[in-house]
């Protein structure tokens, strides 16, 4: 048993920092893939908060009203300022990005990735030109869905192998077509295949050739192409299955990466990505979550304030923790252009954004890797901008000598019919409509689910390595980059308890936790029989000093056990009140979650003087039942009522106060259940929530029979504290 961290007879304010250098709050469990700093206040600190004595004296004071914690935006939306915190180590940084490889595919519903068949290739119509040949592709990427796109290859150039560059484009009128000054999609590929390299140009989603059934009959107005890009359904169901537009737009750059690397003439070794605007958003994601992108180069994304305004940029829990700038910086320490505008979002790359990606690059040891260039214009991609991405591609690809710009020599303008595919009898058409995509990716979760389940004690440590960052991403449970701080009143005794009251300030929650910690009388504690740290949990929309949970508060006293209660939970805004809420802020759900989290990583851990506490034992019913046991993991123990709750029922997991994306492609409660097995569960009116044999069988095969209960009824007193008890 873990020792407990002794309360100080010194009167002050824990700071976490004080426990748990910012070093070690970082370092990650390789067999889990997440944050050790998930569990850092659980370590003992008694350095800092120790025994005097055998005598249980005043807590820590409780701080007068001015936090030393800075206010947080209690709403943040797409142009909410973000800061960059350069990592502290080597470790501290592979850490992070782990941490960010893993947010981005749990936010595009791609964690676990789902299968990644052989592509189905069709290509149409090769032209030659001089010194580039173009011809018109169509990837199957998802049964019945097909991705549009056109390859450029040198021409009299050999066989190669060649280079290749990876080309998504952005929101312009055309997409990836676009003959403007300002985007320039085929002046840009020509070049690149003029000076030797494979160029792939797709679609994004809705444009061009690219597009659900049965909407072909318009695809070719431009005015359509934009509508029929933001038409794709964000409903409840497509949210709680982790099911968006991102996350298909991201599926489609992995095939199309898949479609290079299959090409023998090109030099999987050597392939490159760029984009602007929305491309530039596709571009550093692919190389975030992908290593074989070499070189990377996003043109006016990268921003510490507008971090993106359409659908396909945001995703559910993207950016709650993590931001573009971090993104960006997950691709070191492969070598990387970023390319600014003085007329848009990107103005302060030079001051702001460079300078705090190049911390990483820098600590990595290749500060060369890195150039940030900003040109007098509005948001584009132009010549001055291309001419910068040429050079840079050159040199890392090509190998040729370092220089700023790489002249971008005339080229023709290709009509649209060489480019788009259009209506050729040739062409297979989508047979997929966008109902039925998400649909048949409900379909694929639920058979991974099935396959990811452990059925024998060997199977954890593999469902383990899955299910523990989804279920910690899902819920954001990250540790704040900055420290909570903790705060107590005196204690104040009585004939049957003591009492302090506490504030946890956690700075990515924008009011503080509150709650008291109880202790039995002296008199009624009990050396010889060891205690628990019960956290109680109570639904605030249920009452705080019910009858039931002041009855059940004075037998656990009796018992002899410690008790914690929450008093006030951080307010939650309401979704409407900004675009893509669910991208930068967390839900009820999630903040309920983590304010049990809070308390578990913070007030559980200290003790007083005396036998520390057998464990932190999560006790709750209704919706806090739900909570214990979506906090389950952190805890020792758990005792839970779900009174029945349906977590299936779509209507229900929408309503605001149970609704968290991504909790029905978590597989809701029953996965961090078994995350947290075979630690002592007992749980009441489970059924149809969880699976009670498939729990039983589990707990049995792990030889912790015993500890697992089940009941039918609620969790009475008379049948917990026994059980308790025996453990």
């Amino acid at each position: 048993m873990r020792p407990a961290t002794r309360f100080s007879t010194n009167a002050r304010t824990v700071h976490a920092s004080r426990i748990l250098p910012r070093a070690a709050r970082r370092v990650v469990n390789p067999r889990e893939g997440t944050d050790e700093g998930s569990r850092g206040l659980r370590r003992p600190a008694t350095a800092l908060l120790h025994r005097a004595g055998s005598v249980f004296l005043g807590l820590l004071t409780f701080a007068a009203a001015t936090s030393t914690v800075p206010a947080q935006p209690t709403v943040r939306t797409h142009n909410t300022p973000r800061t960059f915190e350069p990592p502290v180590s080597r470790a501290d940084w592979e850490s992070r990005t782990r941490q960010i490889r893993e947010q981005i595919l749990v936010s595009a519903g791609l964690w676990p990735m789902p299968d990644r068949p052989p592509l189905r290739v069709h290509r149409f119509d090769r032209t030659d030109h001089e010194g580039f040949t173009v011809e018109k592709v169509l990837l199957e990427t998802w049964p019945g869905f097909y991705l549009g796109g056109n390859l450029y290859q040198p021409r009299d150039r050999g066989n190669g192998p060649f280079p290749a560059v990876l080309n998504p484009h952005g929101h312009w009128p055309l997409g990836r077509a676009t003959p403007s000054p300002d985007g320039g999609f085929p002046a840009r590929c020509i070049h690149f295949a003029r000076r030797g390299m494979v160029a792939f140009a797709y679609d994004m989603v809705g444009y061009g050739d690219t597009f659900f059934a049965p909407d072909g009959p318009a695809r070719f107005d431009a005015a359509t192409f934009d509508q029929r890009h933001r038409a794709f359904p964000e409903t409840d169901t497509a949210r709680l299955w982790s099911v968006n537009l991102l996350g298909l737009q991201l599926w489609n750059s992995l095939r199309a990466l898949d479609f290079l690397c299959s090409l023998p003439e090109v030099d999987t070794n050597r392939i490159g990505v760029t984009g602007a605007s929305g491309g530039a958003t596709q571009t550093f994601l692919l190389a975030a979550v992908d290593h074989r992108p070499a070189v990377v180069a996003p043109v006016c994304m990268v921003s510490h304030s507008m971090q993106g305004g359409c659908v396909c940029e945001n995703a559910p829990g993207l950016r709650i923790r993590f931001s573009n700038l971090d993104f960006a910086a997950a691709a070191a320490p492969r070598p990387q252009i970023l390319v600014a505008a003085t007329g848009d979002w990107t103005r302060t790359t030079l001051e702001i954004e460079g300078p705090a990606i190049e911390t990483v690059y820098r600590l990595l040891g290749v500060p060369d890797h890195l150039r940030y260039v900003r040109f007098d214009a509005g948001h584009n991609y132009n010549r001055a901008s291309r001419e910068a991405v040429y050079a840079w591609f050159e040199r890392w690809l090509l190998g040729e000598p370092d220089r700023p710009a790489s002249p971008e020599p005339p080229c023709p303008t290709l009509p649209e019919q060489q480019l788009w595919i259009g209506d050729d009898p040739r062409r297979p058409q989508p047979t997929l409509t966008a109902e039925d995509y998400i649909r048949t990716r409900i379909e694929i979760r639920r058979r991974q689910w099935e396959s990811l389940l452990p059925k024998r004690r060997d199977d954890f440590n593999s469902f383990r390595l899955v299910a523990r960052p989804l279920w910690f991403h899902t819920l954001q449970l990250a540790p704040p980059d900055r420290p909570p701080t903790l705060r107590f009143s005196p204690l104040q005794g009585s004939t049957t308890t003591r009492t302090a009251r506490f504030e946890i300030h956690d700075p990515d929650l924008p009011e503080p936790i509150e709650g008291f910690y109880h202790l039995p009388a002296p008199e009624q504690t009990r050396p010889q029989r060891a205690h628990w740290m019960v956290l109680l949990l109570t639904d605030p929309a249920n009452g705080a000093g019910s009858a039931s949970q002041t009855r059940l508060m004075a037998d656990l006293l009796h018992e002899g056990h410690t008790v914690v209660t929450i008093s006030r939970f951080p307010a939650v805004p309401a979704p409407e009140a900004s675009p893509h809420f669910y991208t930068y802020n967390r839900t009820a759900l999630q903040v309920h979650v983590r304010t049990v989290v809070a308390l578990l990583r913070s007030v559980a851990n200290l003790a007083p003087s005396g036998a520390p506490p057998k464990g932190r034992l999560l006790w709750g019913s209704g919706r806090a039942g739900l909570w214990a046991l979506l906090a389950a993991p952190e805890a020792d123990a758990v005792v839970a009522d779900l009174e029945h709750m349906d977590l299936q029922d779509i209507e229900r997991l929408a309503q605001p106060d149970l609704f968290c994306p991504g909790f029905l492609a978590m597989n809701g409660p029953l996965t961090p259940v078994l995350l947290a097995a075979p630690r002592p569960l007992f749980l009441a009116r489970a059924e149809p929530a969880l699976p009670a044999p498939t729990l039983r069988q589990l707990y049995a095969e792990l030889g912790r029979r015993r500890a697992l209960q089940i009941s039918d009824g609620p969790p009475e007193p008379r049948r917990v504290l026994p059980w308790l008890r025996s453990l």
